[in-house]
């Protein structure tokens, strides 16, 4: 779901060599590529599965995967490509399959949760946000190959998929956790919506925000979630029922998105294995399966929540 910006690693410059013309003529310029040759010949071309000598550079920002590479498409063959086996398979599958799950979720929230309309309301918005995050992620997966502009397009739509699921996450935190404290929470979502208009508006092209400074940004966003969880504990206390049964699955929460983030950042395991998990267990794709993992365990805590609320109220301790 990002790109890292940069020249190539040590490892990726090694691999490159000056017979990498023989597949594309110019990696640079897909557009270019898919007006040559007759169409017979483009279309048997472009089905051919790359290596990353071979493989529009645009596409190869991590030198680690070496194998697996789409070339540049049309549209109908980024969608017949989502049917083979490369590099993005996983990615695109497990976001999409995701995306059908958290559906199904969402349809049995609305016709048998016996929520007040609120809580709902707020368990509702949750999902139908996972599932914008997890379709943009499916889309930008399946068509990143049609040219670098579209690529770097679909790049930015995914990211403000990812900012809207950090939204979902905080919104509903919030909500939950500060509800018997009204100003306490109308502060909390007020900061959290604020710092959202500002990694969209990052997200912007004309702006040219280097991809760098857009995920830390996000990162920053994620870490801003510490401040009310331990202010949480200072006006309820460490004793509170509710603290007592939440902290614990927000301290989950962030086990699993950084962990998640630790493996995107330092490309493990193929920084130790080139070549040898390309299409199956790169680090992208075990961000793509934790990701979803994280959002249905948030979706599972909000419901603890409301079962606690339902059971005992308010409690406000002295």
């Amino acid at each position: 779901m990002t790109r890292k910006i940069g020249v190539a690693s040590r490892l990726k410059v090694q691999l490159r060599s000056s017979t990498a013309n023989t597949v594309i003529n110019s990696k640079d310029n897909c557009t270019e590529f898919l007006l040559q040759s007759n169409v017979s010949e483009e279309e048997k071309q472009m089905r051919r599965i790359l290596t990353i000598t071979e493989a529009p550079e645009f596409l190869t920002h991590n030198p680690y995967i070496l194998n697996g590479y789409r070339s540049c498409r049309t549209n109908k063959l980024c969608v017949e490509s989502a049917f083979w086996w490369t590099n993005e398979t996983i990615n695109i599958w497990s976001h999409v399959i995701g995306f059908f799950w958290f559906f199904g979720l969402t349809f049995h929230d609305l016709h048998f949760l016996d929520l007040s309309s609120t809580d709902k309301a707020v368990i509702i918005f949750a999902s139908v946000i996972f599932q914008i995050g997890l379709i943009t992620s499916a889309i930008y997966h399946t068509f990143s190959c049609r040219s670098d502009t579209i690529y770097n397009t679909l790049l930015a739509i995914d990211m403000l998929g990812i900012s809207l699921c950090l939204l979902a996450i905080y919104l509903t935190g919030v909500h939950f956790a500060f509800s018997c404290y009204e100003n306490h929470r109308f502060f909390y979502i007020s900061t959290v919506v604020l710092i959202f208009i500002i990694a969209v508006v990052m997200q912007i092209p004309k702006y040219n925000f280097s991809s760098n400074v857009k995920i830390s940004v996000l990162f920053a966003w994620a870490a801003y979630g510490v401040i009310p969880t331990i202010h949480g504990i200072i006006v309820m206390g460490i004793q509170h029922p509710m603290i007592q049964q939440l902290f614990p699955r927000i301290i989950g929460m962030y086990a699993i998105t950084s962990f998640a983030f630790f493996l995107l950042e330092t490309k493990i395991p193929e920084r130790f294995f080139p070549g040898y998990v390309d299409y199956v267990g790169s680090s992208h794709q075990w961000w793509h399966l934790l990701i979803v993992f994280a959002f249905f365990y948030w979706r599972n805590t909000g419901l603890l929540y409301i079962e606690y609320i339902n059971k005992y109220g308010c409690i406000i301790l002295p």
